[in-house]
Order: C-alpha cells, then structure tokens, then sequence
C-alpha cells in the first residue's frame, strides 16, 4: 500500500471514529427528549454502572477480534466466575477474586491453545469450550443462583460505592481500559497485533510470532471475561450460573458498533469504549420509552449488521474471521 493510500485509509478510520462519537451525541439528545428521566442521576450512574461488564469484558473482545478471530466462550467464563466467587467468598474472601481470575486466565490458554496448536478455527473452538464452562458453572453452582450472605457484603461493596454519579466500578474499568489501551499502541504486543490481522502471513515473514501473540491475546480475554463476571457477582451479590448467556452477543455487538472490524486489523480500544456507550444508551433508552425486548433485539440486530457492513474492508477480498 503506498502512502497516499495509506493516509486515505486512515482518514477514513478516524472519520468513522467521529462519525460514531456524533452517533453517540444524537442517542443521547433523542432519548434525553423522549423521557427527560433518562439524563436523572440515577439514571446516568445505572448507565455508568451497567456498562462496567461491557467494557472490561469488551477489552478482550477487541484484541480477539483484531486478529480476525471469534471468541464465543466469553459469556460461559463471565458465568463461572459468578458462581465461583458467590461459592468461595465465605470461606477464602478476596481470594476468590484470584480464583476466578485464574480460571478466566486457563479457559483463554486452553482456547489460545485449541487455535494457535491444534488449527482449529477459533469459531469452533471457542463454541465447544463454551459448552464445556458452562458446564463448569452449572456443577459449581448446583444449576441454581448462589445468593452471597450479608456477612459477606462487606467484600463486594466497592462494586456498589460511587463518586456522584460515577461508580467506582467504571473508574476501575477506566483505568484497566488505559493500561490496555497503552499495550495496544505503545507496545511490541499491540502493533503485533494488527500486524497479525491486517495479513497474518506477512505479519509471520515480518518476523512476528505469531503464535505467541494469538495465545496471549485468547489468555486476556479469558482474564477479562473473568473480571467481568466478578464485576456482575458483586454488583448483583449473587453468583448466577446463566447471566452470561447473552454476553457474547451483546459484548462482541458493542465492540463492533463502536468500529473494530470483525475481519481483523481495523479498530481499538477508543473505538470500543464508544461502541459500549452507544449500546447501553441505546439498551437503557428503549426500556425508557417502552420499547418490549423482542423488538429491542430487532434493533440490536441490524445495528450489528450495519456495523460489520461498514467495518468490513471490501477492498481486500480474503477477509475472514478466523
């Protein structure tokens, strides 16, 4: 690509960006005028605090899909790691923070592995390793939610602590969004990581590992899958075998309406924290204005069409997801 194209494609990119920050401001202005309860302090601090999941999970989506992969286990992990902490919260405390983890952490390696070693595509790969988490969720729970005891409260009340209007939860989540974002653009790892979606075999030539790079990127965002789920626990107090059964459609959505291509190599992490804001809003106003959930999930759905149709680069005829 010569640079003159090179600029162009880039252009392009940071005007789709603004495109969708302007896409933002208008949902707000449409649903803000439609029921004026939705810009209420409680109403901004259910839409702060309900967007946390979204955005930590949604970090792991991003570089997943980066490299043109798929990762469908996410919503399986989230669960596991509920009701792992709704289990062990009593007897172990924090600790069962780090037992969680750790299992988001092993469910990525294992699907890094089945991808990078095995060669299997990561659409099925991570489809059975969801099958077999959820399993996971459903023996360590007793297929039945886990309430966490109030003497437990104590321990999980940061989810539900606030500064005004912003909950500390999306601080935190801010926070790990920066760390991340820097990784992604000031580091070997995250250049690697377009690299890798942008053409996989010139990326290998290049001298990248490319193995090494997708195997890191499928642990993260079993990690983040995780972290999401300790998130829900404590924000819900209760361990919830099924509550990521539709995190995979709703997560990978977010990360795709806020421009991260499904075919690798185009989008970000600003991109994504814009695409969280706009399907929560989104999410939040249709209940506002009494829009039922099945026709909410009509919108959902063409939105998620259009959003891979303009992030689709049509100029290159072997994109894929992989």
């Amino acid at each position: 690509m010569n640079t003159t194209a090179f600029r162009e494609k880039l252009k392009s990119r940071q005007a789709g960006t603004w495109i969708r920050v302007f896409a933002a401001v208008v949902i707000f202005i449409v649903f803000t005028l439609a029921n004026f309860n939705f810009v209420s302090s409680g109403n901004l601090k259910n839409l702060l605090t309900d967007s946390v999941p979204y955005l930590v999970m949604g970090i792991g989506v991003t570089f997943v899909l980066l490299v043109g992969s798929i990762d469908l286990s996410i919503g399986a992990v989230c669960s596991t790691a509920t009701v792992i902490v709704a289990v062990l919260l009593p007897t172990m405390g924090y600790t069962s923070y780090l037992v969680a983890l750790a299992m988001g952490i092993v469910a990525g390696f294992i699907n890094g592995l089945l991808v990078v070693y095995l060669k299997i595509p990561s659409f099925i790969a991570t489809l059975g390793s969801m099958g077999a988490w959820q399993t996971v969720a459903y023996l360590v729970s007793g297929s039945s939610p886990i309430q966490i005891k109030k003497a437990q409260w104590p321990m999980i009340d940061w989810a539900r602590s606030a500064f005004g209007i912003i909950p500390l939860p999306f601080v935190l989540a801010l926070v790990l969004l920066l760390v991340f974002y820097l990784v992604q653009t000031k580091t070997s790892f995250g250049k690697n990581t377009f690299a890798v979606g942008v053409n996989e075999r010139a990326a290998a030539v290049a001298g990248v590992n490319v193995n090494r790079t997708k195997l890191l990127i499928f642990t993260v965002c079993g990690a983040c899958a995780a972290l999401g789920g300790i998130v829900l626990a404590a924000k819900l107090r209760s361990g919830l075998p099924t509550i990521g059964a539709t995190m995979n459609m709703a997560v990978t959505a977010a990360v795709v309406l806020g421009g991260t291509a499904l075919t690798g190599g185009k989008g970000g992490l600003v991109q994504t924290l814009i695409g969280c804001f706009i399907y929560n809003m989104l999410l939040s106003g249709l209940n506002m204005v009494g829009i039922t959930s099945y026709y909410q999930d009509i919108v959902f759905g063409l939105l998620m069409i259009a959003a891979v149709y303009f992030t689709v680069d049509r100029s290159d005829r072997h994109s894929v997801v992989k």
